[in-house]
């Protein structure tokens, strides 16, 4: 009788087998597990280069809607130029664009309104100022460039 090794534990079991007496793995010669990690692997890789903005920097415009990214965006450069005290319209004239309210509040004679800019940096960037009663008293950005 013919004989083979088992790739897994290496006992000598009968060459047609397709099953290990011993160790009782499955011997089939497909590629079934390197097939499912490799799709794996390039479902992760095209995530993140979606979420990194990956195919933006190839030159494909990414959609935010009604051309909102075109209307509102700020770079770094305005970034550093919003200083604590400015008033909203000072802010909006360094960016060039409204922004949109993303967050708002009033109580007990505060009136607290956060403006949130698309940036010019990856897929997500984004710069959020806070104004208390039209004073900036607060601001964050991500991913600006």
């Amino acid at each position: 009788m013919k004989t083979k090794k088992c790739k897994f534990c290496q006992t000598d079991i009968p060459a047609k087998a397709k099953v290990c007496p011993n160790c009782k793995r499955t011997l089939s010669k497909g590629n079934g597990c390197l097939i499912t990690v490799a799709l794996f692997v390039i479902g992760i890789s095209v995530f993140v280069l979606i979420a990194n903005g990956g195919f933006a920097d190839l030159g494909q415009e990414v959609s935010t809607g009604i051309d909102k990214y075109n209307e509102n965006h700020i770079t770094m450069k305005e970034y550093n130029e919003i200083q604590t005290g400015m008033t909203y319209e000072q802010v909006k004239k360094i960016v060039g664009s409204p922004g949109e309210v993303s967050s708002q509040v009033e109580s007990n004679g505060y009136k607290i309104v956060i403006i949130t800019w698309y940036g010019n940096g990856y897929t997500g960037s984004n710069a959020n100022v806070t104004f208390t009663n039209d004073e900036v008293t607060g601001k964050a950005q991500v991913g600006l460039k």
